[in-house]
């Protein structure tokens, strides 16, 4: 019988254990930037007691330079008009501003070589902060620049359960919008005089 308690014991600790992980809060720094093609997320669960995991979006092959993709002014022009593509980014990274992190910065600087095309991002940007709460606005910088291309930055660093962040990163790659900005991201676009409206808040 004490056999039998010891089995149920450790069943439930091999249960437990993977849950409390995942559901309680976790010590978590988040890495966006283009220009060394770095997209990690470094979580250490249990109030950050736990082991560094790390969940990479791009193959840590190509870390150190620069996104192609973002260097193409064509094919990151296009992506950037995708419309919705602002909408879901500002409701991901409040999501993590609502967490308080311990730092939060988001950078995007552009040069689409096309004036109009330039300032239909700027301006669908400029939209989404204007409506945005204070704290966000002071953690956002759209800036020029100097080369043809566009650059993302971003740092978070925040207390939070591996689960909500799950839930954050699901709902950005599975929205409609997040899907287009990558098909036109990953597609060569041809060149297309007409600027497709680009849905702000």
């Amino acid at each position: 019988m004490n056999e039998l308690y010891v089995w149920i014991a450790a069943g439930a600790l091999a249960v437990l254990i993977p849950l409390a992980i995942y559901f309680l809060p976790a010590k978590a720094r988040i890495l966006i930037d283009t220009p060394t093609s770095t997209a990690r997320a470094e979580v250490r669960p249990l109030w950050g007691m736990g082991a560094a995991l790390i969940t990479r979006a791009l193959p840590k092959k190509v870390h150190g330079t620069p996104l192609p993709s973002f260097g193409d002014v064509g094919r990151v022009g296009h992506a950037l008009i995708t419309p919705g593509i602002v909408d879901v980014a500002y409701e991901a990274s409040k999501s993590l501003l609502d967490m308080k992190p311990k730092v939060a910065k988001l950078e995007l600087r552009l040069n689409l070589a096309d004036t109009a095309r330039t300032r239909v991002v700027q301006t669908a940007v400029q939209a989404v902060l204007a409506a945005a709460p204070a704290a966000f606005r002071q953690n956002v910088i759209v800036s020029l620049l100097e080369t043809p291309g566009a650059e993302l930055s971003a740092q978070f660093e925040v207390m939070a359960s591996p689960a909500k962040l799950s839930g954050i990163y699901r709902r950005l790659k599975n929205a409609r919008a997040t899907q287009e900005f990558r098909r036109r991201l990953t597609k060569k676009s041809k060149p297309d005089k007409r600027l497709p409206d680009v849905q702000v808040r």
